[in-house]
């Protein structure tokens, strides 16, 4: 599930939903959503999350245990 890889990586990485906010622009209410399992984000997200993070979308979503990204 999303919400657990997200809630995971934000907290490996120690990065707030405050500077997730700041650093992508995307909005702090959405950021919410996403940690409480409302909804998980669009394709769009997920790409500007991978690239923010450095992971693969893969990984985001739980489908691998290997956040490398295949470049």
């Amino acid at each position: 599930m999303f919400k657990d890889f997200f809630v995971k990586i934000l907290q490996e990485r120690n990065v707030s939903s405050y500077r997730l906010t700041k650093d992508t622009g995307i909005d702090n209410g959405l950021i919410s959503k996403w940690k409480a399992g409302d909804v998980n984000p669009s394709y769009e997200m997920l790409l500007k999350l991978a690239d923010y993070f450095d992971v693969s979308v893969d990984y985001l979503m739980g489908r691998t245990d290997k956040p490398e990204v295949n470049k």
